[in-house]
């Protein structure tokens, strides 16, 4: 992947440091077989003391946070791509091939199936009736989460060339946050999708098509009245959830995404650097330049702590108000490539392989 001689091109060497915070492994449950590609779309989902999964070679397991004991599996035999999402009493997985599945939370059993126009890449969003499902072209989906009944259809163009991934939507107050491979952030109204607002984030500079990527492909964060959202060679922004309105812009480049704890802002940016920001001004409070070039996941906030995942299946635990590393463990061999479950002193991840591992948070 990175190839040639040239240091300067090689992942960073592990950090030597003395851990100062107990991080303890609890349970390790194989869902499925891995993926080829990085799937950042899948990513375990929580729900009422169970922990569901997805694996690329299409089986689902919901599993018990505390104990790790397997409730129920399901297998669809189809490529999954992006999933699990909660809510409504289902869960809801997207495939290579357009099809969206809706399962029963309880037992697994399938409540219905749906189509949409391109591979889903995103996990989708679900609540108070509806499941929104981004397609990889660009368009989204409003379906009827009793039924699966198609309610509305969004579409946004996108460039010629993208990033492979999407940014999950993201659904507060009844409406819907959408980010694009335009550059662009729009907001729709859950229960038909009419469209609220759209404001350009970043915009594509440069004479080729790879110099003008400015996908927003990583997760979004909604903080009382402020969305936050950041782009691939572009922008992070803090934007009005309610008008769209630009309250501030730093430079920044990701396409994993980006956490928010409390007062702080958390990026994973495109040279691997990880970044504190002040959330209401965007003001630096500290960079992490030490884990360069090791393919890092997006960042989540864990306790005190921000935790991200690399390309060798290593956790990173960084001191929230300084940067420094206070802790490391290694899921297993393959890459962590998904975005981190915090769940209060319990942190779920999932790697590449198709293992979902559950640490526990100890004292200092």
């Amino acid at each position: 992947m990175f190839g040639g001689d040239d240091e300067e091109l090689q992942p960073s060497p592990l950090v030597d440091f003395s851990p100062t915070v107990n991080v303890k492994e609890i349970w390790r449950v194989s869902v499925g077989d891995g993926a080829e590609l990085p799937m950042r779309g899948l990513r375990p989902a929580y729900a009422e003391g169970t922990v569901y999964a997805a694996a690329a070679d299409g089986r689902i397991k919901a599993i018990e946070l505390e104990t790790g004991k397997v409730s129920w599996t399901v297998d669809l035999e189809l490529p999954i791509t992006a999933g699990p999402g909660l809510g409504d009493g289902i869960l809801v997985v997207g495939t290579a091939d357009g099809a969206v599945i809706a399962l029963e939370r309880a037992g697994g059993a399938q409540r219905w199936r749906a189509e949409v126009s391109s591979e889903v890449l995103a996990p989708p969003a679900i609540d108070t009736g509806m499941t929104v499902v981004r397609a990889q072209d660009g368009r989204v989906f409003g379906f009827r989460s009793e039924d699966g009944s198609r309610a509305w259809v969004y579409d946004q163009s996108v460039p010629l060339l993208t990033l492979r991934g999407s940014s999950p939507p993201l659904i507060r107050g009844g409406f819907v946050y959408l980010g694009f491979d335009n550059g662009k952030v729009a907001s729709l109204r859950l229960s038909d999708g009419a469209v609220r607002w759209e404001e350009t984030v970043a915009v594509p500079q440069g004479r080729t098509e790879l110099e003008r990527i400015v996908d927003i492909d990583g997760p979004m964060a909604v903080v009382a009245s402020d969305l936050y959202a950041v782009s691939f060679q572009g922008l992070l922004a803090a934007i009005t959830a309610d008008a769209g309105r630009l309250l501030w812009v730093k430079d920044m480049s990701s396409f994993t995404g980006l956490a928010v704890a409390r007062t702080q802002l958390f990026v994973s940016d495109a040279d691997d650097s990880v970044w504190a920001l002040d959330r209401l001004s965007g003001g630096t409070l500290w960079r992490q330049d030490r884990l360069a070039r090791r393919s890092l996941s997006a960042p989540a906030a864990h306790g005190e702590y921000v935790v991200v995942g690399d390309f060798e299946g290593y956790l990173h635990w960084l001191e929230e108000d300084t940067g420094e590393f206070v802790a490391r463990a290694r899921a297993g061999g393959s890459a962590v490539t998904a975005q981190p479950l915090a769940l209060g002193p319990i942190l779920v991840v999932q790697t590449q392989g198709g293992r979902v591992v559950a640490y526990r948070l100890g004292s200092s």
